[in-house]
């Protein structure tokens, strides 16, 4: 229950501002997303994928390990790899102290990972006619992990897919 959190508090803002806004229960959601930022890019990863999201955690870092591979932290009794996620994919991070990025925690078929990100902004919700099967460009870094778009507010939400970045074999093999 405490490991799902801060995904719930985001999800209480999210039911406080629809009420705010005179949305009632009445539309229905086809999907949720964590809306998250790195390197200027916004994107949001499926709801099903993200089990909760971290203040940048205490880490032990690992001997032998690619640059990006941050360390291990101790969350709850639990190792977690955290991997800074914009190093990774070679984008430069729009924060400089690793102190106010946050970490969004995967743990979805056997992959347990952290992935630290610029900011998390909260939770959006679309509707299945709000989806388009449009990718990123081709040369974006964010490519092989995008899989389509939504369409709400005349804005792009290009879906970012942990399940893509854990079937990856650069990412996978993390040692030197």
């Amino acid at each position: 229950m405490a490991s799902r959190g801060f995904i719930e508090l985001l999800r209480l803002a999210d039911l406080a501002r629809a009420r705010k806004s005179g949305r009632r229960g009445g539309q229905e959601y086809d999907w949720q997303g964590v809306v998250f930022e790195i390197g200027g890019q916004r994107l949001v990863a499926p709801m099903g994928q993200i089990s909760e999201v971290l203040a940048m955690p205490e880490y032990t870092s690992l001997p032998l390990v690619k640059p990006w591979m941050l360390g291990m932290a101790n969350i709850r009794g639990r190792l977690l790899p955290i991997t800074d996620l914009s190093q990774f994919l070679q984008v430069p991070s729009r924060l400089t102290q690793m102190s106010q990025r946050k970490v969004i925690v995967i743990d979805h078929d056997n992959f347990f990972s952290g992935l630290v990100v610029d900011q998390v902004i909260g939770i959006e919700q679309f509707t299945r006619d709000q989806y388009r099967a449009e990718a990123v460009e081709p040369s974006s870094p964010f490519a092989p992990y995008n899989h389509g778009k939504f369409l709400k507010n005349e804005q792009d939400w290009y879906v970012f897919m942990p399940s893509l970045l854990a079937q990856d074999s650069q990412y996978a093999n993390a040692a030197i």
